[in-house]
């Protein structure tokens, strides 16, 4: 996945600011490949912890000017950022998400090619009560803002108020690359929790499900909202400089 968001979000951002979670493959490598002038930071934390890992964002956030925003690697931001530039006073917006999902019909993204090229069967987050539901995956709003912000201390820097922005979203794909590689990648984040955090979260936190129990929730609660988003997909796609999408 790491490609593909690098290969992106070089398109949307002046600067980037990398926390590395004691990577062990060549995640290191990449960043310097694709964006050489980025930050990469090693982690302060010694557990994936939510309100920690928050609290570090905030450190590295108060370091940055103008307009910034917290992504993970599954989430690629897009859309018309020009009618930010004017904008001067302390603003916040809320982003919301199209989540795209394994068809399960066809062959596996391949890097080369946008992701937004080849993901296109999803969905948008329309629920109002998904900040409730982020047990089942369901997506919550992410905060773009231009001030040094903190996080709700609940953790995971989730946001129960609806999108301000029609024409800026967060693609998510994180259920879009099902195979074992992906499904493992979504399995070892809790073997980098804390015990504590386990427990505070239980057994149905998305990050810590079994395997049945996510690809169940995908299956019962993701797959069945979905449709193509080409339409769309192009639309915000053409801001970043993006074509036409070509043919699956």
């Amino acid at each position: 996945m790491l490609p593909w968001w690098l290969d992106h979000h070089r398109r949307v951002f002046d600067h980037g600011i990398m926390i590395d979670y004691n990577s062990t493959d060549a995640s290191r490598e990449l960043i310097k490949t694709f964006c050489p002038k980025w930050e990469i930071h090693t982690t302060r934390n010694a557990y994936f912890d939510s309100a920690c890992i928050d609290r570090e964002v905030e450190d590295y956030e108060r370091t940055c000017r103008s307009w910034r925003m917290a992504l993970n690697v599954t989430e690629f931001l897009y859309g018309n950022f020009q009618q930010l530039d004017k904008v001067i006073a302390p603003t916040r917006h809320f982003i919301g998400n199209y989540v795209f999902v394994d068809p399960m019909n066809g062959p596996a993204p391949v890097y080369g090619r946008p992701l937004h090229e080849q993901a296109t069967f999803g969905y948008y987050e329309d629920d109002p009560k998904s900040f409730r539901k982020l047990n089942l995956g369901l997506r919550a709003s992410r905060s773009l803002h231009n001030f040094s912000a903190r996080y709700p201390e609940r953790g995971g820097r989730h946001f129960y108020q609806s999108p301000t922005l029609s024409d800026l979203a967060i693609f998510y794909y994180g259920y879009s690359v099902l195979n074992e590689d992906g499904i493992a990648r979504k399995l070892q984040i809790q073997t980098k929790m804390s015990p504590e955090e386990i427990r505070t979260h239980g057994n149905d936190h998305p990050n810590t499900v079994t395997r049945e129990k996510y690809l169940g929730n995908i299956d019962r609660y993701h797959r069945p909202r979905c449709r193509d988003q080409s339409e769309i997909i192009a639309k915000l796609a053409t801001y970043q400089g993006y074509g036409q999408l070509a043919p699956a």
